[in-house]
C-alpha cells in the first residue's frame, strides 16, 4: 500500500515534538512510524532525537545504550559531544540516542537560557525532518523540546485521563508560545489505540473535539487501531513497518503521514 504525499514541495526544515504529559499514549510509536514512512516511501532524510530518559525510542530503533554512553543527548547539550559524534543509524533514520542521566536534567541545567539549548545545538542538523520523542512529564525536557519545535503532535488513547493531560499541555503550550517559542504550532490530536465500536471511545471524541477547537486545532481523521503486531517489532528491535506491512496501525500510520502532509 502506497500512499502519494508531495513532500518535495516543503522549503524549510520541520521539527516536529510529539507531545502529551501521559505515558502509554504512543509517542515514542508516532515517532518511530513517522520516521520509517518517511525515509522508507517518501526518501525523506529524518533525524529522530530520543529526550525521554526511558530512552525507549533508541531501544526500539535497535540502538544498543551501553554504545552511546560517550555520545548522546545529554552529552550533547552538556557541550561534551557535537552533534555529529552524537548521530547513530538505525535501518531507516538517523537518531540522537537518550540517556539515563537525563533524568536530572531540571537541575542539572540551571544556566539562564536553558529552554533554548535543544534547538542550539541542533540548529545546523542538515535533515528534511527532525522528530523528537518526549517524556511524559511537564519538565525541562519538554520545554525545551517545544521551544525547538516548529510543529507539535499530540498523541492521546480515548481516556479521561488523557484528556486532563492534554489540558495540562494545552497550558504548557501557550507558556511556550509566550515566553521562547511564540510561531510554535499545533498540528493536531492523533487518536491511539482506537475502537470505534467501544462507547467511552465516542463519548470521549466528542470531548477532544471540543477540546481541540479551544486550543486552535483539531483531532486527525486517521485514527490508529491498536495491535499486538507493534510490541512484537518494537520487542525484537525490528521496524514496524518491516514486521507487518499489513496490519491495521501500518495501514493507519499510512494514512496520518497522508493527513498530516496537508500541514507541512
Amino acid at each position: 500500500m502506497v500512499f502519494y504525499l508531495n513532500f518535495m514541495e516543503v522549503k524549510i526544515l520541520e521539527i516536529i515534538s510529539v507531545n502529551i504529559t501521559k505515558g502509554g499514549c504512543g509517542k515514542t510509536t508516532t515517532v518511530q512510524m513517522l520516521g520509517e514512512i518517511l525515509s522508507k516511501e517518501y526518501g525523506k532524510k529524518v533525524l529522530c532525537i530520543d529526550t525521554d530518559p526511558q530512552c525507549n525510542l533508541t531501544t526500539v530503533s535497535g540502538i544498543d545504550l551501553m554504545e552511546c554512553q560517550e555520545h548522546n543527548l545529554y552529552t550533547l547539550l552538556k557541550e561534551e559531544s557535537t552533534l555529529e559524534e552524537c548521530i547513530v543509524k538505525s535501518k531507516y533514520y538517523d537518531i540522537i540516542a537518550g540517556s539515563l542521566l537525563l533524568a536530572y536534567a531540571d537541575t542539572e541545567f540551571n544556566q539562564l537560557g536553558r529552554e533554548y539549548l535543544l534547538k542550539e545545538r541542533i540548529e545546523k542538523a542538515n535533515y528534511d525532518v527532525i522528530l523528537i520523542d518526549t517524556p511524559p512529564s511537564l519538565g525541562l525536557l519538554n520545554i525545551m523540546s517545544l521551544t525547538a519545535s516548529t510543529k507539535i503532535i499530540i498523541p492521546t488513547e480515548c481516556s479521561y485521563l488523557a484528556m486532563i493531560g492534554l489540558d495540562q499541555l494545552s497550558n504548557t503550550i501557550e507558556s511556550v508560545r509566550k515566553h521562547s517559542n511564540k510561531e510554535l504550532e499545533i498540528a493536531g490530536i492523533l487518536l491511539i489505540k482506537y475502537n470505534s465500536r467501544a462507547n467511552i471511545n465516542n463519548a470521549v471524541l466528542n470531548g477532544l473535539e471540543k477540546m481541540s477547537a479551544k486550543m486552535n486545532t483539531k483531532v486527525f481523521e486517521s485514527k490508529i487501531r491498536e495491535t499486538v503486531k507493534v510490541k512484537e517489532a518494537q520487542s525484537q528491535q525490528e521496524p514496524i513497518i518491516d514486521w507487518d506491512s499489513s496490519c491495521s496501525a501500518v495501514v493507519d500510520y499510512y494514512s496520518f503521514v497522508k493527513d498530516l502532509a496537508t500541514l507541512l
